[in-house]
């Protein structure tokens, strides 16, 4: 979540200042970030009772204007206007109380504890390191304060009524708690740590703990990406229950192209840093076409599709995984020849990335194992870094890892030596390896600006140029399109297309969503619970 602070034009106001339904209101503002992604003069209003979406692409302006309501963000022009009262609990000033209730979850980074690289998600030195789920959403974990906080804020106990709700339905802490873990399918993960959980159930979590803070208003960035098909639609359930119950409204911020929520009410469509329509969902819907990629991968094939008698890249046989004695991974064969492109899909909690982390070496389980990689066993000498040296690997995790101010061209060189952050001199034939795999992937503009600073479709293309600028043998691409909207998508899936429709790389591609597929995918494996529910032929 991210922190908040004070402003000196984020102005806060009474009630009495403004009409009583009026929450949040945005009065000819301009915004500005890093001295640039200008967007605005903006003028909106969030009343009491609705839900708003605000959609648009990725460079829209959607993540300036829930930073500036978060107070986390300085308008340069205009004002930004709450009327949210002080709780009747809390002894705070009249702005510290507004700003204690909103919240804003943006799914950046694991907080709390995490692992901060991807192989420690399984490591054993992490199991007191890493908080559980249990004690990230207790009572004390939620409200839990930075030590150097001097505001006295004690968290409520499990019979505490929730202060925000409606009188007639202020449900206690535990009941709240019981009913939203309930709801968001978490109870089965209580005993987990944070960093053993896949990117969809920790996003799930993180859902968990903002509710449970019972916010005025919650603020959520993108919340179904990542999430399984199924799983979208019970968070949607899920969302407006639970807010209608405690009193909670919503501002969510979503890629052009994704789904409308149900919950949703009101819809503000933003595009080049200006609003192009504004009012009730259906309003809204009915004059707005989402630009969408019209791209259909699923029915492309290689050209040449390999044939059975090509080398094995990988070979599982009878593979079982158990993790805190949960079954991660349960009698799994699997064999990946040279040159076939795999889909591995399965919902959240499948066990994907438990899957995924025995093919990269970061799985300790991998040598108890009958696992062989590239025609060598698992166990019989081989180092982690020679395994990383014939893989290139993207994950939705990885982009978080990297130092922020590291350029995508140092991104890139970093690649050869799979480490996260540049900390080794290239060569010049590396470098200029680099500077091909930049121009393919047209970031030229864009290769010495900080990574953070880009949009999220041309981080993507960078770590994708990191993961082929070694021309690895097996590229593993976890979900590289997750998040993007239809301009970026498409402008990956070109890139990937490209990529991909060399008969001699082998491919392992994951994704939750049928329209990111590549092209040239001929093989599928799907997974549920830990099991193999089907393999074979893609598409047949």
């Amino acid at each position: 979540m991210a922190p908040v602070s004070q402003h000196r034009s984020y102005t806060m106001t009474s009630t009495e200042t403004a009409t009583a339904t009026q929450i949040i209101s945005l009065c000819n503002v301009v915004l500005e970030r890093y001295g640039k992604s200008s967007i605005g003069p903006l003028t909106w209003t969030l009343h009491e009772g609705e839900h708003w979406a605000i959609v648009g692409p990725i460079d829209s302006g959607k993540a300036l204007i829930a930073q500036a309501i978060a107070g986390g963000l300085s308008p340069q022009q205009g004002r930004i206007v709450t009327t949210l009262p002080a709780l009747p609990d809390q002894q705070t000033t009249h702005t510290q109380a507004v700003r204690d209730q909103i919240t804003y979850v943006t799914f950046n980074r694991r907080p709390g504890g995490g692992a901060s690289f991807h192989q420690a998600r399984w490591h054993a030195v992490l199991e007191t390191a890493s908080p559980t789920v249990e004690s990230t959403l207790s009572a004390a974990g939620i409200w839990k304060q930075n030590p150097y906080e001097v505001r006295p804020k004690t968290a409520p106990s499990a019979g505490t009524p929730v202060a925000g709700a409606p009188a007639d339905r202020r449900a206690t802490f535990g009941e709240r708690r019981d009913n939203i873990l309930a709801r968001l399918e978490i109870t089965p993960l209580l005993s987990r740590r944070l960093h053993q959980l896949s990117d969809g159930e920790w996003r799930r979590v993180q859902i968990a703990r903002a509710l449970l803070r019972a916010p005025r208003l919650l603020i959520l960035d993108d919340p179904l990406t990542g999430l399984d098909q199924t799983f979208r639609k019970k968070l949607d359930s899920a969302l407006s229950e639970i807010t209608a119950q405690d009193g909670i409204q919503l501002l969510i911020l979503m890629s052009q192209g994704t789904e409308m929520m149900d919950t949703v009410t009101h819809v503000l469509s933003l595009s080049r840093g200006e609003i192009v329509a504004q009012g009730p969902k259906d309003e809204v819907l009915a004059q707005w076409v989402p630009a969408t990629s019209q791209q259909t991968n699923t029915a492309k094939s290689l050209p040449h599709s390999p044939g059975t008698d090509a080398p094995p890249v990988i070979h599982m046989q009878d593979i079982n995984v158990v993790h805190n004695g949960v079954q991660i991974l349960q009698e799994l064969d699997w064999t990946v020849r040279r040159g076939e492109k795999w889909a591995l899909v399965g919902p959240n909690g499948a066990g994907k990335s438990a899957l995924l982390s025995l093919i990269l070496g970061d799985h300790p389980q991998a040598y108890a194992n009958s696992i062989i990689l590239f025609g060598r066993p698992r166990g019989s000498g081989e180092s982690i870094w020679e395994i990383k040296r014939r893989i290139g690997w993207v994950s939705p995790e990885l982009h978080r890892y990297h130092p922020p101010h590291t350029t995508p061209f140092d991104i890139v060189c970093s690649g050869y030596f799979d480490s996260i952050g540049l900390h080794r001199r290239c060569t010049d034939e590396q470098r200029t390896g680099a500077h091909q795999w930049i121009k393919k992937m047209g970031l030229e503009d864009a290769a010495h600006s900080p990574f953070r600073h880009l949009p999220k479709g041309q981080q993507r293309l960078a770590l994708i140029a990191r993961a082929l600028v070694k021309d690895p043998e097996l590229l593993i691409l976890d979900e590289p399109c997750q998040g993007l909207d239809p301009a970026h998508l498409e402008e990956v899936l070109r890139a990937l297309d490209e990529v991909t429709l060399e008969s001699s790389r082998t491919l392992i591609y994951v994704t939750h969503r049928p329209s990111e597929f590549p092209s040239g995918l001929t093989h599928i494996l799907e997974l549920a619970g830990g099991k193999v529910v089907h393999q074979g032929v893609f598409g047949a």
